[in-house]
């Protein structure tokens, strides 16, 4: 499979909806790699409402840009 392919099959899997970032402490490192990830899938990497920013699963990776 080519990258592409690799690339479409995740976004598919994944279903465009949104999804949790996971556990782990929200560091600059942490927070970059999940902000990346989340606008190559076609997102926004926002905070929960109400939640910590410094825990990781309290961020959301919002599908089709909403903020």
């Amino acid at each position: 499979m080519t990258i592409a392919t690799l690339a479409l099959a995740a976004c598919a899997s994944a279903g465009g909806s949104d999804y949790s970032v996971g556990p782990g402490v929200a560091n600059y490192d942490n927070l970059k790699a999940a902000t990346d990830k989340c606008a190559a899938d076609g997102g926004t990497l926002t905070l929960k409402d109400g939640y910590e920013k410094s825990d990781l699963s309290s961020w959301v990776c919002k599908m089709g840009g909403a903020k």
